[in-house]
């Protein structure tokens, strides 16, 4: 056995702090790692309103979404996963060969009893339904069984309004696995990506633009609160649902018909390729009136790059590309 990692101080709805009692051993250190030295002082971050308090880096890592999986590889603590939901994306290519070598263990997410079981220091999710209090897997119960949880911050209920955020949640991530410089690093290269399109597109007038993520009756788009908005904010795109109070909203095809889009960005993932979505607005009879459609200004970005990640960064610059060729011909 070794000392437990974490102290709990707060949940979400609790009047008072408490303080977690101490729990034994989660498990053996993950695959090609050993234990971890004990911070000199504890770390405390707060994290969607919740505080938790480190005594040393967590070994024993459960991801939940894919982008997260690979925020962590490139982090350089990849051997410390022992287990990952869904893990059905394709990864960039310097983080392929680590990212098939990690537990897949559901085709979704895992199971609690499944996360019980892994016996896991720190849970990391980067959507709301990582914790699903209704699957039973909130974080919550995992504090009641001394697991600590990490929940990226696009996902806690108050938007996400500029690129500090990703900052932060890589910085706390940095701090609480003893690797703050490569999350430095990260965060660095995303601003630093996001700087660059910004000053390329300095003039430019942004072009109204409708995401289409799915839905044939009834259209599922991207709100004005989320990375999707910050994506379409920087590259120059003028996101025809900003109102939107979520990441991902519902429409109807007669509002986005008014509202006449000149570029539409699909969003690509799962069963249903892109390709099939374009044939369908090409097809649809309110769509195939819009600029967009008519001028065949479609925009395909997978949905993997619409995450709290550095993948952000490829999403704006495709879409930059695209909206605003202008711009980027002398480049």
């Amino acid at each position: 056995m070794h000392r437990p990692l974490f102290r709990r101080f707060g949940l979400l709805t609790a009047a008072v702090a408490v303080l977690l009692a101490a729990a034994c051993s989660r498990g053996e250190p993950g695959p090609g790692t050993t234990s971890a030295e004990s911070f000199t002082a504890a770390v405390t971050i707060t994290n969607c309103s919740l505080t938790q308090s480190f005594d040393a880096p967590p070994q024993r890592i459960v991801s939940m979404n894919d982008h997260v999986t690979e925020v962590l590889i490139e982090m350089g603590v990849g051997d410390r996963i022992v287990g990952t939901g869904y893990g059905d994306a394709t990864p960039l290519p310097p983080f392929a060969e680590e990212f098939a070598k990690i537990p897949h263990r559901s085709k979704e997410y895992p199971t609690r009893e499944q996360l019980l079981d892994l016996e896991p220091d720190l849970v990391v999710g980067g959507m709301r339904s990582a914790f699903d209090e209704k699957e039973g897997r909130s974080r919550e119960f995992l504090a009641e069984h001394g697991i600590p949880t990490f929940l990226f911050s696009e996902y806690c209920g108050q938007g996400f309004p500029d690129i500090a955020l990703l900052r932060d949640d890589f910085t706390q991530l940095g701090e609480i696995l003893a690797v703050p410089d490569r999350a430095h690093a990260i965060s660095d290269r995303v601003t630093s990506g996001l700087q660059s399109v910004r000053a390329t597109l300095a003039g430019s007038t942004a072009v109204p633009v409708f995401f289409y993520d799915s839905g044939e009756n009834v259209p599922l788009t991207v709100g004005g609160v989320g990375i999707g908005q910050l994506i379409a904010d920087h590259a120059g795109a003028a996101n025809i649902f900003s109102e939107g109070q979520k990441p991902f909203s519902t429409a109807t095809w007669e509002i986005v018909g008014e509202r006449s889009p000149e570029v539409i960005v699909v969003l690509d993932y799962g069963a249903t390729s892109a390709q099939h979505k374009i044939d369908f607005l090409t097809a649809h009879p309110i769509m195939s009136a819009t600029p967009a459609v008519k001028a065949g200004r479609f925009v395909v970005v997978p949905l993997d790059d619409f995450f709290e990640s550095p993948r952000l960064v490829r999403s704006v610059e495709t879409i930059a590309r695209a909206v605003h060729p202008g711009a980027f011909s002398t480049r």
